[in-house]
């Protein structure tokens, strides 16, 4: 949804609950580019010392702060938006106001640091502007998440709410059938041992191990304990490991 100008203004009363799993997903990915573009912006300056030698201690330290709060609120959006779609618990709630009471926090910091504390401000250094980018990233940053704790407040009434997919979609309920495909696999492997080159065995068995872990995903899948930007994730980097196969093969 589109926020309003002022932080932590947003009003969220009216969004519906896959709202709410879009912006979630649309946070992970917006606090992804910042964090990538402050993070090359200070190796950039690191490169030539700048960062360590001109730009003052309590500045990079609420910078670090704020990567670690970055990482870890990526993190907790993931996980919160794969666990509510299951069922949404207090918990669910109580993370997403520790994501925005953490951001208010780093807000203010940042602002008193920058405005107060950060002396000699040289806008005619191409590097110093670069600081200042850095700056401008990490407070859009904090006063973006603001918004979070109105989030939560939306997302609190729909605490109970639970998907009964879990109970139609498990393979044979018990999981009995990834246990007789493994036996099947494993059958086929022996038979095979006595077929084919020895040493095309190896290439036959991690085949074997990436077709389990795939029909694996796609239950995940099929449960909706995945969303569809993890699964297609988890998809491409078993074909990344692809190639591995036919380098073993020659």
């Amino acid at each position: 949804m589109a926020k309003g100008i002022i932080g932590g203004a947003t009003d969220y009363s009216h969004q519906t609950f896959d709202d709410i799993l879009n912006d979630l997903d649309a946070e992970q990915d917006n606090l992804a580019f910042i964090l990538k573009d402050i993070q090359r912006n200070i190796e950039n300056l690191e490169r030539i010392s700048f960062w360590s030698e001109s730009v003052p201690y309590n500045f990079k330290a609420i910078i670090a702060y704020c990567i670690r709060s970055i990482e870890t609120a990526i993190q907790e959006f993931q996980e919160i938006s794969n666990e509510i779609e299951v069922e949404v618990e207090e918990h669910h709630i109580s993370r997403l106001h520790k994501i925005a009471y953490v951001a208010d926090d780093i807000n203010r910091r940042i602002g008193i640091i920058w405005h107060q504390q950060y002396d000699n401000k040289d806008y005619n250094d191409p590097n110093f502007l670069i600081v200042e980018n850095i700056y401008g990233d990490a407070r859009d940053m904090a006063v973006g998440l603001l918004d979070i704790a109105n989030l939560a407040e939306r997302l609190n009434d729909f605490i109970g709410k639970s998907s009964n997919k879990m109970k139609n979609n498990n393979p044979w309920l018990s999981g009995s059938f990834y246990l007789a495909l493994f036996v099947a696999i494993c059958t086929g492997i022996a038979v095979l041992s006595n077929i084919v080159h020895w040493y095309l065995l190896p290439i036959i068995l991690i085949s074997c191990i990436l077709l389990i872990a795939i029909i694996g995903i796609l239950q995940l899948k099929n449960d909706d304990l995945i969303t569809d930007k993890t699964f297609k994730s988890i998809i491409k980097e078993i074909f990344k490991r692809l190639p591995l196969l036919s380098r073993k093969k020659e």
